[in-house]
């Protein structure tokens, strides 16, 4: 008895889906993530938000893509992506950055980075909370 699904069908199903989720987190995780930078550094001192929103993507958009393959792939492997999947990327994504900047980088760029780890942290841990709560139906694979 057939159960009427194409195997081929279902895996390009899941992976047009993988590949959406990866789109609403380069394309909503850098301003998330720009808006909460601006609230721990500008927001006190009345800046406008612009510059770290549109500067945000510049910096964020990468590790946007890298979240959400990240976070993509563990739903596709775990059936969906639970409440820890996100916290556990956005900290192998930070210590990967570090790690290479620390490996690659000159003493100057090594010492700012961690530095800037204390703003890049909470912001790269809310824009991925974000993205995953938007895309958490959409990365359903169970």
């Amino acid at each position: 008895m057939s159960t009427g699904r194409r195997p081929g069908v279902d895996t390009a199903s899941r992976i047009l889906r993988l590949l959406a989720a990866v789109g609403v987190f380069c394309a909503v995780g850098p301003p998330v993530g720009g808006l909460v930078t601006w609230t721990m550094m500008g927001a006190s001192t009345l800046r406008s938000p612009l510059p770290f929103v549109a500067g945000s993507y510049a910096e964020g958009v990468a590790l946007a893509l890298v979240a959400g393959l990240l976070v993509g792939l563990a739903a596709l492997w775990l059936g969906s992506a639970p409440w820890f999947v996100p916290i556990a990327v956005v900290a192998v994504v930070n210590i990967a950055l570090l790690a290479t900047t620390i490996i690659a980088g000159p003493p100057h760029l090594v010492a700012a980075m961690i530095r800037v780890t204390r703003v890049f942290l909470p912001a790269s841990l809310a824009a991925t909370l974000v993205c995953w709560l938007l895309t958490r139906r959409l990365l359903r694979f169970a």
